[in-house]
């Protein structure tokens, strides 16, 4: 149980610092952590519809998104035990779009729906699998 707690924690740090480290690609390339504080976010760039389906870059930070909270949701939930997890999750996924607003990046509504997809697409692959091997074991029993 502690060991389930304290790796959801450190990859809820770790989703906090990619997402709002201040220059991505740096932070990916050269490991690099730096944190801009804005103090006068620009409340509009959550409504910006940017999409760059022809940018594999934004496209990897896309699927980064979707498998980074898709696996807080799996942490936090305990592989589906706590389906309260996957709500928390999706909290997390929303503030941290917002705290993006605070730190420079550009924190996008459609990340936070990106996010949630990738927690709900955890929490039924969980259902799926544990939930079947749950109702097994009912089954021998």
């Amino acid at each position: 149980m502690h060991v389930r707690i304290t790796l959801t924690i450190i990859w809820a740090i770790a989703l906090f610092i990619f997402t709002c480290s201040f220059n991505f690609h740096q932070l990916i390339t050269e490991h690099y952590i730096h944190f801009v504080h804005n103090s006068h976010p620009d409340w509009s760039e959550l409504f910006k519809l940017d999409f760059e389906f022809d940018d594999s870059e934004w496209v990897t930070r896309k699927i980064g998104h979707f498998v980074g909270f898709g696996l807080l949701g799996v942490l936090a939930s305990n592989f589906g035990k706590y389906k309260s997890a996957f709500l928390y999750s999706v909290m997390y996924a929303a503030l941290t779009e917002v705290l993006q607003l605070f730190f420079f990046r550009g924190g996008r509504i459609y990340d936070i729906i990106n996010d949630s997809a990738g927690i709900l697409f955890a929490y039924v692959v969980c259902r799926i699998v544990f939930g079947t091997s749950q109702r097994h074991k009912r089954k021998v029993k």
